[in-house]
């Protein structure tokens, strides 16, 4: 009898347990699992946006294959993944160390520079357009003031100039100030011991940095790394879109996959061919995923 009833207050807290995890998983179905499995569905049929569709095979993805704009935006995607996912978390490691040093004022520079990570991607790119633009931007009015003559640099559409101005927006979005916070927190758990060691053999900060400081806090690393590619890979079209257009501006520079399926959606009106490429960026973000995690099996540390 006693066992019984321990069989059944089991099956009460389990029952109990998976009703508390129903509504994540009812979720988890409709918004993600279910648009997944409709998107690769979607990807075999020649379907327009006005929702007439027929089955077509693998033909959007052959037609894919052979499309220079294709492989542009995957070269594109790859190498804007990379480049930001890098800048960003050097970038939030430098503010955090900084921010870690005990100083006057830093809880309000860190305030001000939080500030525009809160801001909605969209209208922070509009508002760096209007300081980058070429005839009324403010950065070459300042320019101009200041060198008495008259600047009219196309910032956001000169090929030499482009990928400064859109990485150097990156460094105030919402994913890099997020890590700013996450890598100060890390920084305060490293042991003060370690520290103090290092002092007794002479060791100087770079040394510090590169014996104590990073291994520390290579799991927040690795955690940041992961985040700035999917905020990379997903959040690319709210950041870019505003600045370069859907055609990615210039000569397709900036034309990641993001913005090339929301071309052949809403432009072109081609809803399958659109599915198909977002197939190939649902597995360029896992082969991000397995590279990245394949890595740290070898650089990151972990006390235990």
């Amino acid at each position: 009898m006693p066992s019984i009833k321990l069989n059944r207050k089991n099956l009460k807290n389990n029952l109990t347990a998976y009703a508390f995890c129903l509504p994540w998983l009812i979720g988890f179905i409709c918004f993600t699992l279910f648009p997944i499995a409709f998107m690769f569905a979607t990807s075999l049929t020649n379907r327009k946006l006005n929702g007439k569709s027929s089955f077509v095979g693998l033909s959007n993805y052959s037609a894919m294959f052979k499309s220079e704009n294709f492989w542009n935006s995957c070269k594109v995607t790859i190498f804007f993944t990379i480049v930001m996912m890098a800048v960003t978390t050097v970038w939030a490691v430098i503010m955090a160390m900084l921010l870690n040093r005990k100083q006057k004022f830093n809880g309000i520079f860190q305030f001000f520079y939080f500030i525009p990570s809160v801001v909605p991607t969209i209208s922070l790119a509009y508002a760096f357009r209007t300081i980058f633009g070429k005839d009324a931007g403010l950065l070459n009015y300042i320019i101009s003031a200041f060198s008495g003559k008259n600047s009219s640099i196309n910032w956001m559409y000169d090929p030499h100039t482009v990928y400064l101005v859109v990485f150097f927006v990156t460094l105030f979005t919402y994913n890099t100030g997020q890590m700013m916070l996450v890598f100060r927190s890390s920084l305060n758990d490293v042991p003060r011991e370690l520290y103090e060691a290092c002092d007794m053999d002479g060791a100087g900060a770079f040394r510090k940095f590169a014996t104590v400081t990073l291994p520390m806090i290579s799991p927040i690393v690795l955690f940041n790394a992961v985040t700035g590619c999917i905020s990379a890979l997903n959040g690319s079209f709210a950041l870019l879109y505003p600045l370069t257009g859907e055609n990615g501006d210039p000569n397709g520079m900036t034309q990641v996959l993001s913005l090339l399926i929301y071309k052949e959606a809403f432009s072109n009106m081609k809803v399958g061919y659109a599915s198909a490429l977002s197939v190939v960026l649902f597995f360029i973000a896992c082969l991000f995923g397995i590279i990245i995690f394949a890595f740290s099996k070898k650089t990151v540390y972990y006390e235990n």
